[in-house]
């Protein structure tokens, strides 16, 4: 089966508004199935309502977001007012790409065969209100024309063709005045996105494309309500390698791992060069031999899960001698371009300095904005911040993605895994709340829910969104659907199976061996009951709050009586680091102190402290005992980080992090890495972000900054500092191993809450004594703790004393504040 090649169709509308009245706003309502590129006279769209800047960095790109569009499809609205003129004639004007909607390169997924999969489709509504309050509405009609376009295939996966001799032809048809020819014809009218729905349809198979089946219902258009995709910075090649002597296919390389959108300038291009193509691959990494004519080099291709080339772009050169293009309907995830026929195009090889900005890069993300800072005096760290920052914003374009090069899909317990720490670094509100709205349309009948959203057809990840944001809608909202996944759990765990199910996938990616699947979800299955029973109580759902309790207790209970080890001390039988490090965060340990009528309650065991203590410590012992490597998987490490400095062994974290070798964050950047891999060796994706989790502890127990309740109405700032030395040095290579050693001096994070900036930043003073300086938002209280190291506390002026305290093993003075900035032993 082989991807279907259909040019992405080109429209136009010219229109004229009335002489004489004067503009007071215009709004551009857009939505599509697929892609969209859209123009006013000629003038791309803007976030702000501006022109264009120079770097075009306000310029949304690839509208509209995905949803599951036999459901929902989303609309956003654009200020076009100063783009349009009255008196004369304008032109609205959009291409066309399939995006997710219609796609045709076959892989595993089978996005190819959604049921709702299509050409793609365009709605748009101007409206025009001018000052005397009259207004002038346009819509998508029969009255735009219609033609194919020079992007004569385009594909999420494979890539996209472009031929310029087709753009030759088309002319400025973007601008006003541009005569129409035979090419043109008026545009047709399709159904809109939706499905046949019911129990038994009367229609089945693929939908027409102009005629509306019997059953069919229109999927609800929705104001998007996240930030589309935008180009936050431009890369050009820090090197380029022939891949072998007179290969004449060159790698270009752009230094970092990044999701982007390939730009080719071409100039002084001769005449006789017209329909020449030159083929341009993305890939994250060199493979090959040696660079030989016998071995050459090669850009690696993943597309072991596609039936057709992946992230390849076949540009056909026109007459033009400047010629521009940029990658419109797909993005892709890499580092490095290998480009065939460059020669042949150039008359020359490529030269680095002469042709710096002919092959760039915009990097795109979806359009949030930056709100966290962390660094310290280690070098290393901070690469690994830095890496760890990348993988984040190179999977959040439109959704949480597992990789941007050869999945692009919103595998939901990647997103629970990372979600907190991308909260602390990133204004993920947005984006995150558009991406749990897809998981109702992805619910079946049944109540189950796929493993990534949106999907063609057919996990649960909740994430942080509405403590860190205060975004109650997300309590409220999906509270029936979450109710109804949760039924369906109850149909899995049983009395009758001793409430063990054996989910496909569980723990992943750690180093230990993963056990049974059957902890995991079950320790999950609890965290969700406890969930619904406490936003059951917020709603006033006192009905499904007080089934969930007792679900809860039943589990709870089940859970320490299938997988607690009496012998051992600890729970047994799945991934152990992960199992017990969720035990503690999730409130499942037992406790002989406990009431009997508390489903935590086992005789015979050690009181409730003293157990959480013995499974902390086996989980700093475990570390500890493989050589300082982590062993958690990825969702065991979301916990276990802070659940060490909290329970005294914070030195071990941190020698973890920054311990060479494998497993470990230190080998990967040993290996050249500039994002973070899937797994601890790079035997699969390399641009994966569920390990940036390790933020969240950098965050909330280096720099010490917590919420206490909801949107940082209360926080508090407890920073542990270590005292170990641990490598501080990046290394340049997996041989290098002598990364000089040194206790951690300095910690230093801020960030943009809904309240304003909280901020903690302390340092090692030459007499021994923690210099803390700390910023408290408006509206928010905050306890602030000092370690004392043993020695007094200098407090400043317009904070109060409340006690001393212990955490960690570390001895604070305990201080109350409110809006303000305090340095403390200044």
């Amino acid at each position: 089966m082989l991807p279907i090649a259909t040019p992405a169709p080109v429209l136009r509308r010219a229109f004229t508004l009335p002489r004489g009245r004067r503009i007071a706003r215009a709004r551009l309502h857009l939505s599509a199935a697929g892609n969209v590129t859209f123009t006013v006279n000629s003038a791309p769209l803007t976030v702000d309502g501006r022109r264009a800047n120079a770097g075009r960095t306000n310029v949304p790109r690839l509208l509209t977001d995905q949803s599951a569009y036999d459901r929902t499809v989303l609309y956003d609205t654009f200020d076009v007012t100063g783009l349009l003129d009255t008196g004369r004639e304008n032109v609205v004007a959009a291409e066309l790409g399939r995006g997710w909607y219609g796609v045709t390169t076959p892989q595993e997924w089978y996005w190819q065969l959604a049921p709702y999969a299509g050409q793609p489709r365009l709605r748009a509504k101007l409206v025009v209100t001018y000052t005397d309050g009259s207004a002038t509405t346009l819509v998508t009609d029969r009255d735009w024309l219609a033609a194919d376009g020079p992007t004569t295939f385009d594909s999420v996966y494979s890539g996209e063709k472009y031929d310029a001799r087709r753009a030759d032809e088309l002319g400025d048809w973007r601008s006003a005045g541009y005569r129409t020819g035979r090419a043109w014809r008026p545009a047709a009218v399709l159904i809109p996105p939706g499905s046949c729905v019911s129990p038994s349809p009367k229609y089945h198979g693929r939908l027409p494309a102009t005629t509306i089946p019997d059953g069919f219902e229109p999927a609800v258009l929705r104001a998007h309500e996240a930030e589309p995709v935008l180009v936050s910075q431009t890369l050009r090649p820090v090197s380029l390698t022939e891949t072998a002597p007179g290969s004449k296919t060159w790698i270009l390389d752009y230094g970092q791992i990044l999701t982007g959108l390939v730009r080719l300038e071409l100039t002084d291009v001769r005449s006789d060069k017209e329909g020449l193509t030159v083929r341009i691959r993305g890939g994250n990494r060199i493979t090959g031999g040696d660079g030989t004519a016998a071995s050459p080099l090669s850009v690696e291709e993943e597309n072991f899960q596609h039936d057709a080339n992946l992230q390849t772009h076949y540009y056909t050169l026109g007459k033009r001698p400047t010629q521009r293009w940029e990658q419109q309907f797909s993005h892709f995830g890499f580092r490095y371009l290998e480009v065939m026929n460059l020669e042949a195009v150039l008359g020359r090889a490529p030269d680095p300095e002469r042709d710096a900005d002919m092959l760039t890069v915009g990097v795109a993300r979806s359009g949030f904005t930056r709100t966290g800072t962390f660094t310290t005096d280690n070098a290393l760290l901070n690469r690994l911040q830095r890496n760890l920052e990348w993988a984040e914003q190179n999977n959040l374009v439109q959704k949480p993605t597992d990789t941007p090069s050869r999945e692009k899909n919103g595998w939901t317990g990647d997103a629970m895994a990372s979600s907190e720490s991308e909260s602390l670094t990133w204004d993920v509100n947005a984006v995150l709340t558009n991406y749990l709205r897809h998981f109702p349309d992805a619910q079946i009948s049944t109540g189950q829910l796929p493993m990534f959203v949106p999907i063609a057809k057919g996990g649960y990840g909740y994430d942080r969104t509405p403590t860190y944001y205060g975004n109650s809608s997300l309590f409220a909202e999906p509270y029936d659907h979450q109710d109804t996944l949760l039924k369906y759990y109850e149909t899995l765990f049983t009395a009758e199976n001793d409430y063990k199910f054996e989910a496909s996938l569980g723990a992943y990616s750690g180093a230990e061996a993963p056990g049974s699947n059957a902890v995991i979800s079950l320790a999950f299955y609890i965290h969700f009951c406890d969930y619904m029973d406490e936003v059951g109580r917020r709603l006033g759902r006192t009905e499904r709050a007080a089934h969930y309790a007792r679900s809860a207790r039943t589990l709870r209970k089940a859970f320490i009586a299938n997988y607690w080890d009496a012998s051992k001390g600890y729970f047994a039988q799945g991934s152990i680091s992960s199992e017990n490090a969720m035990a503690i965060a999730f409130d499942l340990v037992p406790g002989s102190d406990l009431d009997p009528g508390d489903p935590r309650h086992l005789a015979g065991t050690k009181p409730l402290a003293e157990n959480k203590e013995a499974l902390a410590k086996l989980l700093a012992d475990r570390i500890t005992a493989a050589g300082h490597h982590i062993q958690n998987d990825m969702y065991g490490s979301r916990y276990e980080f802070n659940i060490l400095s909290e329970y005294g062994y914070t030195d071990i974290a941190l020698k973890a992090v920054t311990q060479t070798g494998v497993p470990g964050y230190v080998h990967q950047i040993a290996k050249g890495a500039t994002s973070l891999w899937e797994q601890w060796t790079d035997r699969l994706s390399v641009n994966h972000h569920y390990r940036s989790n390790v933020a969240t502890w950098f965050y909330q127990s280096l720099a010490g900054i917590r919420p206490t309740s909801t949107a940082y109405e209360t926080l508090r700032i407890r920073p542990y500092v270590p005292s170990v030395a641990v490598n501080s040095q990046v290394p340049t290579s997996v041989d290098d191993t002598d990364l000089s050693p040194a206790a951690l001096g300095h910690v230093s994070a801020s960030i943009d809450t809904v309240r304003g900036t909280v901020s903690s930043q302390w340092r090692r003073r030459t007499d021994g004594r923690i210099a803390l300086t700390v910023t408290v938002p408006y509206n928010t209280e905050a306890e602030i703790w000092v370690p004392t190291q043993g020695k007094p506390v200098l407090a400043p002026q317009g904070v109060a004393y409340v006690r001393d305290d212990i955490s960690g093993g570390a001895a604070y003075k305990v201080y109350r504040a409110r809006a303000g900035a305090y340095r403390f032993n200044a």
